[in-house]
């Protein structure tokens, strides 16, 4: 998947993130990547996950971006609120699979 580097016009981006455990530590690392394109526009790690952390993560996408574009997220709250405080366009949508059983 290709990383950007440059500011373009974008309908859709996913936003997520997970967590990482490296030598008893944990990380959250969020990820952006343009649908349209399948670029991954940016990925950062924190030490942290809340509202204020996701809002800066989403500030840093934007400056990629030409345009306000809709994002897709799933029900995490931190990822929401900042959305909405950002006044951002998003759909919910739940990108990992159950497990069968």
């Amino acid at each position: 998947m290709p990383a950007v580097s440059e500011k373009k016009k974008r309908y859709t981006i996913t936003l997520d993130e997970t967590v990482v455990k490296s030598n008893k530590k944990v990380y959250y690392v969020y990820s952006a990547v343009d649908v349209e394109r399948n670029e991954l526009i940016l990925i950062r790690a924190y030490t942290n996950r809340n509202y204020l952390v996701t809002r800066s993560f989403l500030k840093e996408v934007l400056k990629f971006c030409e345009n306000k574009p809709k994002f897709i997220v799933d029900k995490a709250p931190w990822l929401i609120d900042a959305l909405k405080i950002l006044d951002l366009e998003f759909e919910h949508q739940t990108f990992r699979r159950e497990k069968p059983g």
